[in-house]
This record gives structure tokens, C-alpha cells and sequence, in this order.
């Protein structure tokens, strides 16, 4: 059945990522994956790490730059016949706490506020397309605070980064407050290939399909081992 990578960052906008979008479609080709989502860290920090090229860009060209990855990923997708969605990790302003976000198209994000300045789950729950997911990342890693999961659509209950004991509270919350559950690699680097995701029998071809699998529940979490 079809397996799709929900959690991966690229080199092109991240720093602490080795592995470029394009070497990152074929990998995940190789591995037996069938598509997967881009979810590029959109937080303060990425307009400190590429400052100099940002100098006196408009809100337009910003965003183009940070959807680098995802187009180099999305161009080698297209020639491989791979799926890849666009998605974004956000955290906001004066916090750590990571938020994945799925179920929108890659122009979304040219005509949105920035998300990091938005606050808020709630806040950015309300400029999203009506499909669309937020779903917490990790949400017991050290140092971040666990989300009411009222706002949220979901929780990310396995993190190929994470060590298990903090996965398994985050899906006995998520069982708990009856949310959406993901798996994710939280691909940044060669070792973390093909450590999570979903399989189903759906295939995959959209944003608006893959919010849908993940509405429904069809579908299986890859748990990396």
C-alpha cells in the first residue's frame, strides 16, 4: 500500500538539515515511499539564517525563498512520478512549540500573513482553507509546552526524533481528546530516512487528498521500526 513521509525538513531552508529537496524525493522513492509532505521550519529563525539574501525582499519574494526546498523536491517529484505536497512546521513568535500544517497549496503561503507572528493556534486556524490540519509536533519533547487540543486537529503521536516514552504520551493524548493522529521521520539528515509516516490504500495526489485520508482515518502510522 501507499506510504507517505507526513514530516521532513530540506538543506534549500533549514540549517540544520543536510539533505537537499531534490536527493530528498529519490531517497524516499528508493526507500519504497510513494510521496511525501515538505514541512520546512517557518519560524523566526529562517529569516536570521538567510538574512543577507532577505535583506529588503518584499513579503512575496520571502516566502519564494523559503519554499526553495519544496520546489526542488516538487520539480524532481513531477520527473519520478513521487507526490509532494506542500506543508510547513510553524512555531510562533516567543515560543518552541512546533506546529505542522497540512491541507493547503503552495500558494497559500505567498498570500498569508507571516505565520510566525500570528500568536496563536487559533490565529492561524482562522486564515487556513477550510481543509486544512494543524497538527502539534512532538508535544513532549523537552522544553515545550503541551497545547490544549481544542484548537488542534491533531497530534503528532510518532516522531522518528523523539525517544518513545514522550511518543507514548503524546498518543494517549490524542486518544484522550479524540485527535487526529500522524506519524512523521522529522527528516533532517540521511539517518533519518524512512522512519515514519502513514500507509494506505488511498493514493495521494493532493493537499486536499491527504487531508482527507487523514479526516477519515484510513490509514496506518509507520512507526520507524
Amino acid at each position: 500500500m501507499p506510504i507517505y513521509e507526513l514530516h521532513a525538513h530540506t538543506a534549500e531552508c533549514d540549517k540544520a538539515a543536510h539533505v537537499g529537496g531534490a536527493d530528498m524525493v529519490r531517497m524516499y522513492r528508493d526507500a519504497g515511499y510513494d510521496g511525501m509532505v515538505i514541512t520546512d521550519h517557518y519560524f523566526s529563525l529562517f529569516f536570521e539564517w538567510f538574512a543577507d539574501e532577505l535583506r529588503g525582499a518584499d513579503h512575496r519574494t520571502t516566502i519564494e525563498r523559503w519554499q526553495k526546498g519544496y520546489y526542488a523536491a516538487r520539480n524532481e517529484g513531477e520527473r519520478l512520478g513521487f507526490t509532494v505536497l506542500a506543508g510547513a512546521e510553524v512555531r510562533f513568535d516567543g515560543s518552541i512549540n512546533d506546529y505542522l500544517v497540512y491541507g493547503v497549496e503552495a500558494d497559500f503561503f505567498l498570500t498569508a500573513p507571516r505565520l510566525n507572528e500570528l500568536g496563536s493556534v487559533e490565529a492561524l486556524t482562522a486564515i487556513l482553507p477550510p481543509e486544512a490540519l494543524v497538527v502539534q509536533a512532538h508535544p513532549f519533547r523537552n522544553g515545550m509546552t503541551v497545547q490544549d487540543p481544542a484548537p488542534l486537529h491533531g497530534i503528532e503521536v510518532y516522531n522518528g526524533g523523539t525517544e518513545s516514552i514522550r511518543n507514548e504520551l503524546a498518543e494517549r493524548l490524542a486518544a484522550h481528546s479524540g485527535k487526529i493522529m500522524t506519524s512523521g521521520s522529522d527528516f533532517h539528515c540521511t539517518d533519518h530516512l524512512a522512519r515514519g509516516g502513514i500507509v494506505t490504500d488511498q493514493p495521494i495526489r493532493t493537499s486536499g487528498e491527504l487531508a482527507s485520508v487523514l479526516r477519515s482515518g484510513a490509514y496506518t502510522l509507520r512507526r520507524g521500526e
